[in-house]
């Protein structure tokens, strides 16, 4: 199990995600979104949950955020919604698939999915986002 193989598995699942097609991934917040759609995902947070003797075991708390940038005709917004609705079943579809990371955690989960709007340099953008928990039992050795 390691922390790198946790991000590249996350990277690759998002990825593999066909509706949509994302045009791209990102690892950390983006403070530019060249073309849309793109999903990105971020640690947001980490925390010891038990630790024994010898270990600590953790969660990660991940934010997976997609991008739109919203288009002015309603209609084509109207149509959005439902990109946006496939997106959010499409991640969570994937991350369900491989709950261990390839080896990499002890399990995995994702939590409740939220839309809403984000201003990034003058431009709105459409944003779905999915908070992802990765939990790695005995991640860390505690040495006496």
């Amino acid at each position: 199990m390691t922390r790198a193989g946790v991000l590249n598995t996350i990277d690759s699942l998002l990825g593999s995600v066909s509706t949509p097609t994302f045009a791209a991934v990102f690892r950390g917040e983006p403070l530019m979104i060249p073309t849309t759609p793109i999903v990105a995902f971020w640690l947001t947070q980490h925390e010891e949950d038990f630790t024994t003797l010898g270990d600590a075991s953790t969660t990660a708390e991940f934010t997976i955020r997609c991008y739109w940038r919203m288009p002015t005709a309603q209609d084509v917004r109207e149509s959005l919604e439902l990109e946006v609705w496939n997106a959010i079943a499409g991640i969570k579809s994937a991350l369900r698939g491989d709950a261990a990371l390839s080896g990499n955690c002890t399990d995995s989960r994702p939590g409740f999915a939220s839309t809403g709007y984000i201003d990034l340099s003058g431009i709105t953008f459409k944003v779905a986002s999915v908070p992802y928990f990765v939990d790695i039992y005995g991640s860390e050795t505690i040495t006496p």
